[in-house]
């Protein structure tokens, strides 16, 4: 998804839905990530000394900026579905 977005930015396209569309994507790969990493750790997941935590607090970031999720999930609705907006 993310290639497809930026080969349409390099065609010079449209491609706002697709980027977004992209970025919530490897936000949520990398939350589940990070919380798998967090799973296997156990409390050791939460040691600064294996830098886990650190990753886990950066992955939510990805969730909130520069876009929320929800903000994304608002786009797709009324871009790409058709629904009226809710705000």
């Amino acid at each position: 998804m993310v290639r497809h977005a930026a080969e349409l930015f390099d065609a010079g396209l449209p491609c706002g839905t697709e980027a977004n569309m992209a970025k919530m994507l490897a936000s949520e790969a990398s939350w589940f990530a990070a919380d798998t990493a967090i799973q296997v750790h156990g409390g050791f997941g939460f040691a600064e000394d294996y830098d886990i935590e650190r990753k886990f607090r950066e992955t939510r970031l990805y969730q909130v900026a520069p876009i929320s999720t929800n903000l994304i999930l608002s786009h797709v609705g009324t871009h790409v579905l058709g629904m009226p907006k809710s705000f």
